[in-house]
């Protein structure tokens, strides 16, 4: 199962991509995105850091 951290951050590098070569309002959209996967990488981070114990709570 591959890591969701990794998958994560290879999204976001392909929308970055993306980001570079697309024109108009259609930036804005791939711009939400990458910031909707900024944010799951942050609760992602943030998930590992936690004691498993307090995973539960």
């Amino acid at each position: 199962m591959p890591d969701v951290l990794v998958s994560l951050n290879e999204t976001r590098e392909k929308l970055l991509r993306e980001y570079h070569i697309t024109k108009g309002t259609g930036r804005a959209k791939v711009l939400a995105q990458i910031l909707e996967l900024d944010e799951e990488i942050a609760a992602e981070k943030v998930r590992r850091t936690l004691p498993h114990s307090q995973e539960l709570l």
